[in-house]
């Protein structure tokens, strides 16, 4: 995009049967496009107030014999949540609904003649599908097409995996982590599969044929080792030991200031870290996903920081514009319960939805970096 015209924009239920769940191995062991538009309800529960919170976990006595591990690869990213979609995706995070009427808020704007967001519906708290993905897009115009591309491809995509499950639409604890692919195919057999530099091939040189998404057939993925303690398979950087399972929604909680990656193309991309994260997804009847949704406070020092990611550089005017929007736009703190009356707002909330096919575990891969445009410019 032109310089001046990015400066000129700126300103201005389903009941599971555990057979149906093929037998997959947990940690350590290597063994149709839905649009923008609707389809975005995973089924939170509305609580007093009105306000939209996370399932809440299923009574003890909804727990029964395990079944073996799920694996489910995400796809169908929407970032861009234009016109009303950004108000049903999401959850409330500070515990209120701002509106004209009721204006209360966790804290205010660190722009002094800011006017605070408002909420969408439930309280849900989403300034990012709201106000902040237009900005981004004026910087990476196809950011959702090539993430989503990208996610096709099996370079970056999310994989959530699911241990201890019982195989019912109700399960008080399940252990569930999430990780993103190095590669992934639609080949079945990986024996012998390497990897040249940060491409999956077949047999050191051919590069391995991408996943196929296809109904009935399980693609194959590895995932990045980064997103693992020093590479060791059996200790993932994000997991949730203390997951459950509601009316078929399984609910996690994300360790706060994780990676979570989107590559758009080779030479851009952005890095999300959240603080009182959550991922919840709803299985659909092939044990997939109907419906994945990420949820969090973004902080804008780290949103700063992946504006080297964007090509949005430090000391350039249109660095220091998007710095001036943030001050607007900020509606939530990094950390719950540190908000208060004049306090300033330090983050943005965020929620964005997928959708997942069940899918099939390889192991490891190397971690293909996020590219850094500004630090070619240096």
């Amino acid at each position: 995009m032109e310089r001046g015209l990015l400066l000129s924009l700126l300103v201005g239920c389903s009941v599971f049967d555990p057979s149906l769940v093929e037998r997959d191995a947990g940690p350590g062991d290597t063994g149709t496009d839905v649009g923008t538009d609707g389809g975005l309800d995973v089924g939170p529960d509305v609580g007093p107030g009105g306000l939209r919170h996370r399932p809440e976990r299923p009574a003890a006595s909804t727990e029964g014999p395990d079944v073996e591990a799920l694996t489910v690869a995400l796809r169908d990213v929407v970032l861009n949540q234009g016109g009303e979609q950004w108000r049903t995706i999401g959850l409330d995070l500070d515990g209120l609904n701002t509106t004209r009427a009721e204006p209360s808020v966790e804290c205010v704007p660190p722009a002094e003649d800011a006017m605070p967001p408002l909420d969408g519906d439930s309280g849900i708290d989403n300034v990012f599908g709201a106000s902040l993905y237009p900005l981004v897009q004026l910087a990476i115009p196809n950011l959702e097409t090539d993430s989503r591309a990208a996610q096709l491809n099996g370079l970056g995509t999310l994989v959530i995996r699911v241990f201890g499950w019982n195989g019912t639409p109700n399960d008080p604890r399940v252990d569930v982590l999430l990780t993103q692919a190095a590669g992934g195919t639609n080949v079945e057999d990986v024996a012998g599969f390497t990897f040249d530099e940060f491409t999956l091939t077949e047999d050191g040189s051919t590069p391995a044929p991408p996943p196929a998404w296809e109904d009935g057939r399980e693609d194959v993925y590895f995932g990045r080792d980064d997103t693992f303690l020093m590479g060791n398979e059996a200790q993932p950087l994000v997991r949730d030991d203390n997951g459950y399972v509601r009316d078929g929604t399984i609910v996690m909680r994300l360790p706060d200031r994780i990676d979570i990656l989107f590559f758009a193309g080779d030479a851009q991309g952005v890095r999300v870290r959240l603080t009182d994260g959550t991922a919840m997804a709803t299985l659909d009847d092939d044990l997939g996903f109907s419906i994945a949704t990420v949820i969090g406070r973004w902080g804008i020092n780290d949103l700063l920081e992946t504006g080297n990611n964007i090509g949005i550089c430090v000391g350039t005017p249109e660095r220091d514009l998007v710095d001036r929007q943030l001050q607007r736009i900020a509606d939530v703190r990094s950390r719950p319960g540190t908000g208060g009356e004049e306090v300033t707002c330090d983050a943005l909330s965020l929620g964005v939805t997928f959708t997942g096919k069940k899918a099939r575990w390889a192991g490891l891969g190397p971690s293909r970096p996020l590219p850094n445009p500004c630090a070619a410019m240096k």
